[in-house]
């Protein structure tokens, strides 16, 4: 029996060991209430420099800073070929180019695979040896693309017995797949096509700073395209305040109840407007446009998740701030399932004449001064409802 026990926790950690992305322990000391997100080692690559780095991984050369601060390094400094850096709470796990005879779930398979799953659940739950028995009775953090789910540990439970559980890899296919806006049952790789693998653990509130801290970023997004490398802005969510209002002072003898130091965003399709609003009382109204077909844009109750200030615009490989870019200078992204608020947003725009029409490929376009109004007066986490 002992020689059993022995021989299973062996195999585990080489299971754990063989893994394609190697995971990493950032976060341990976080204790049991700390937010909760993986981290990816990178090697250096020739030619590699930290801004590059930080638009593979969070879709934003800005945060080449943050990923020198982690890793104790100047933001200045040279990469040298070969070192490792820790990326913590990555948008991205990588880019992957499509070879002959690749299928979408064999991908899925390669890049999202137990042996990495089981590693998440380590990190989510700060276990650093994969061989220690699960403590009855303890309360798990379970990693899920969907969203974490709790688990009491009962006796007999193990780490690979949770992964047996919890991985379900239809989801990871389905989640790759949503993410690059491929059908799952139907998709057609091409040979040197490029794919997004996307972290399904991304945490949108707890994107580390330091070797210590755990502020939030957010991903970035295009209009209707799957996000390659769009920028980011690192953005804490807080609990919503009013939006400033013009010719409003900044003194006030008595405090506003909650319901009207709430901002939210009401979206009408059939009308083509957004509202912003202080508990239930409109305060500005726009016009926008929305997509070109029904049913493009998403309907719903979402909460913005990205804010980003001159976003890259991937489909088309277009800096932020070019008067080229079809996202204009602003970009809030929306949790859309499956799309780590990548995919569906309110941006500006390079055209002002498309405002009030049906010409988006999905998300949703505003005059530049009036996405730049917005863009400062909502915060991250506001609701946003969308209705047809």
């Amino acid at each position: 029996m002992r020689q059993w026990v022995k021989w299973t926790a062996s195999m585990l950690v080489m299971l754990i060991a063989v893994g394609q992305c190697m995971w990493t322990t950032a976060g341990a000391e976080a204790g049991p209430s700390a937010a909760r997100y993986i981290s990816v080692a990178y090697t250096v690559q020739p030619g590699d420099t930290l801004f590059g780095v930080a638009r593979t991984f969070y879709l934003s050369g800005d945060d080449y800073a943050r990923i020198a601060a982690y890793n104790g390094i100047a933001s200045a400094a040279g990469l040298k070929a070969g070192t490792t850096l820790i990326l913590p709470n990555p948008i991205l796990i990588g880019m992957y180019k499509v070879r002959k005879g690749d299928t979408l779930y064999a991908i899925a398979s390669r890049q999202f695979p137990r042996s990495g799953y089981i590693r998440a659940i380590m990190q989510y739950n700060d276990i650093l040896d994969p061989a220690q028995g699960l403590r009855t009775h303890a309360v798990l953090v379970i990693p899920q693309p969907t969203g974490n789910v709790k688990h009491t540990v009962q006796p007999g439970d193990t780490l690979y017995g949770l992964s047996v559980r919890y991985f379900k890899p239809a989801a990871y296919l389905q989640f790759l797949a949503t993410f690059n806006s491929l059908d799952p049952a139907a998709a057609k790789l091409l040979v040197g096509q490029k794919l997004a693998i996307p972290n399904p653990y991304y945490a949108y509130s707890n994107m580390p700073t330091g070797a210590s801290a755990a502020n939030a970023t957010q991903p970035s997004a295009s209009d209707g395209q799957p996000a390659n490398s769009q920028p980011t802005q690192p953005t804490q969510p807080t609990q919503p305040t009013q939006p400033a209002q013009p010719g409003s002072s900044t003194s006030q003898t008595a405090k506003p109840s909650p319901s009207a130091q709430t901002p939210s965003i009401r979206i009408d399709l059939s009308e083509n407007k957004l509202s912003v609003l202080a508990g239930t009382k409109v305060t500005r109204t726009f016009a926008i446009a929305s997509g070109k077909t029904k049913g493009l844009t998403p309907t719903g109750t979402f909460a913005i998740i990205t804010k980003i200030k001159n976003p890259y615009y991937s489909a088309r490989s277009i800096p932020g701030g070019d008067p080229a870019n079809p996202l204009g200078t602003r970009w809030m992204g929306l949790d859309v399932p499956n799309t780590n608020g990548t995919k569906y947003g309110i941006h500006g725009t390079n055209v002002p004449s498309s405002i009030g029409k049906y010409v988006s490929a999905g998300c949703i376009r505003m005059l530049a001064k009036d996405v730049e109004w917005l863009y400062d007066a909502i915060p991250t986490g506001t609701k946003v409802v969308i209705a047809a």
